[in-house]
């Protein structure tokens, strides 16, 4: 099942996300094995997006859903994974793995034809129907900022640190990122031209022709931010791993 691998390839890459030497090793073996198949490359781009795609009506929520459901399992007899979950393999001794519920159920509702799990089956939808309709606090959400691979992920490390954090760091955290418009338009300006130049030197240096387009849309997306304190933040800490 696909998300048992996407959930692996995630904790990878989250869990070297602050070594920036293994970050870019694995990060490049990963998305390069993606290219053992056509349908193992839209897996993860369906799977990521319904993780990450916010909706305010209900009703489209619910058609997007069984569209993207439907889709995936008129893929899955062509779907490969051999390669990936090597290269997965390779780089997941040792480390800390967190279960990504969103995965788990779109792998029941796209893998699974028991009849005896009709009613797992709808919890499940409704499970992603919520994650698809919720609201997410303006504060450390990633709704501002580039939704690519490399931005989803400096969220996630944010959000974990974050989350960790006492009321009174977390009034400290608040307190210290308020700047004005001019000093975020500054500081992003300058940040924005260091990770132009290492997305480019990355382009430079790879062959690979999937990772390349990767590469090029995150710049692109990064160009195309907002000027505010959300992007501010996350594409700083893009660029202390590349």
């Amino acid at each position: 099942m696909f998300g048992i691998s996407k959930n692996k390839l995630d904790n990878v890459l989250l869990n070297s996300f602050n070594n920036k030497k293994l970050f870019k090793e694995s990060f490049h073996s990963l998305m390069s094995s993606l290219k053992e198949n056509k349908e193992s490359r839209e897996f993860f781009v369906l799977y990521s997006q319904v993780e990450n795609k916010k909706f305010k009506d209900k009703v489209i929520a619910e058609e997007y859903l069984d569209q993207v459901i439907k889709i995936l399992k008129s893929k899955k007899p062509k779907l490969k994974l051999n390669k990936i979950n090597n290269t997965i393999k390779k780089y997941s001794k040792k480390l800390k793995e967190t279960n990504n519920i969103v995965y788990n159920n779109l792998d029941l509702l796209v893998f699974n034809e028991e009849v005896l799990n009709i009613e797992d089956k709808i919890k499940a939808k409704k499970s992603l129907l919520r994650v698809l309709l919720e609201v997410k606090s303006e504060s450390i959400s990633e709704a501002r900022v580039p939704n690519s691979l490399l931005i989803n992920l400096a969220t996630r490390k944010f959000n974990e640190k974050f989350s960790s954090l006492s009321s009174v760091d977390k009034k400290t955290f608040n307190e210290s990122f308020i700047k004005n418009g001019n000093t975020i338009k500054s500081e992003l300006d300058t940040v924005i031209v260091e990770v132009n130049k290492k997305l480019d030197d990355l382009i430079s240096d790879s062959s690979d022709i999937n990772l390349i387009h990767k590469l090029k849309e995150t710049r692109f997306k990064i160009n195309e931010s907002r000027y505010d304190k959300v992007s501010l933040y996350k594409i700083k800490e893009l660029n202390k791993i590349l």
